[in-house]
């Protein structure tokens, strides 16, 4: 592929992993919200904006009605509900970076399900493996120092985020192996259904506790942030991620992927005044470092 036409799945790389890394300030900066509520408003407005694409492609249409009636893809769009869902109360509980982080891991966790199960691994996954959980360990002892209570919470959202990497690992799994069998399926399909299923579930749950807010939902800084968070961090990063893993090599796709902590952590520190400390950067680093050698290995083993 020449340098001009690589430009723009680049491009729409870049705008998913900033995208994604908006998605915890937004969270961050609507406390007043529950994370059911969260939820539902960020679904609910990535369902509607989605509808307006698959109506103007209408081939989608029977693919999209094949897939319902199918139930693994029934499941992996549940799963990405579990996905947000843990994502959304990890937000709410722990720094933006310190979450995306832990929401990368879940080639790690790959790497450790692959070690339970005794199956080989390549110098590559265990020399990355070992940065990647010294990394950890970097980055989360210095914030475990001082209040129990603080240490809690923090410990609890790090918990949902790595509830959250899993569910991503589990996801990723199941897709690459229906995928095979079921052509039609694609991220796209899979996000809208997602979106409808979790507006289906959770905005009449979240809605039996919303109407003392409704006064806050009509606000114009509010609505902002809402729609920031249902097209700018959900709907965005679905499309764009898509083009650009259709365009670009599994490597140079995970490399743009990992931009998203970067973000994080720079617009959070921003925003929000959630600044890394110098082990933490040190940490975060060797995560980095750690998660694109286990990609690199995996992109290697699978082209054998």
């Amino acid at each position: 592929m020449s340098d001009s036409p690589r430009l723009l799945p680049l491009g729409s790389g870049c705008l998913a992993a900033l995208g994604w890394g908006l998605t915890g300030t937004f969270i961050k900066l609507m406390p007043q919200f529950s994370t059911l509520e969260v939820l539902a408003m960020r679904l609910g407005i990535a369902g509607l904006v989605m509808l307006p694409v698959l109506i103007m492609r209408r081939p989608l249409w029977s693919d999209l009605r094949m897939l319902l009636k199918d139930p693994l893809t029934v499941l992996l769009s549940s799963l990405m509900v579990l996905y947000y869902l843990f994502a959304v109360r990890a937000f709410q509980l722990a720094p933006v970076g310190d979450v995306v982080l832990v929401v990368g891991l879940s080639p790690l966790l790959g790497l450790a399900a692959k070690a339970f199960l005794r199956q080989p691994l390549t110098a590559a996954e265990g020399i990355g493996g070992v940065m990647a959980f010294s990394g950890l360990v970097l980055f989360v002892l210095p914030k475990l120092q001082g209040n129990s209570d603080d240490s809690s919470t923090y410990l609890t959202g790090l918990g949902f985020a790595l509830l959250s990497a899993a569910t991503s690992l589990a996801y990723a799994s199941l897709f690459k192996s229906h995928g095979v069998r079921q052509p039609r399926l694609t991220p796209v399909l899979v996000a809208f259904i997602t979106f409808a299923i979790g507006s289906i579930l959770i905005i009449p749950i979240a809605g039996l506790s919303t109407s003392q807010r409704l006064y806050d939902l009509v606000q114009p800084q509010v609505g902002m942030l809402i729609l920031g968070l249902g097209v700018i961090s959900t709907v965005m990063p679905t499309l764009c991620y898509s083009y650009a893993a259709k365009h670009l090599s599994p490597i140079l796709t995970t490399a743009l992927n990992l931009m998203t902590p970067i973000f994080a952590a720079a617009i959070a520190a921003i925003l929000l005044g959630e600044y890394l400390s110098e082990w933490n950067i040190v940490g975060a680093v060797l995560i980095l470092t750690g998660i694109l050698t286990l990609s690199g290995a995996r992109s290697r083993t699978i082209a054998q």
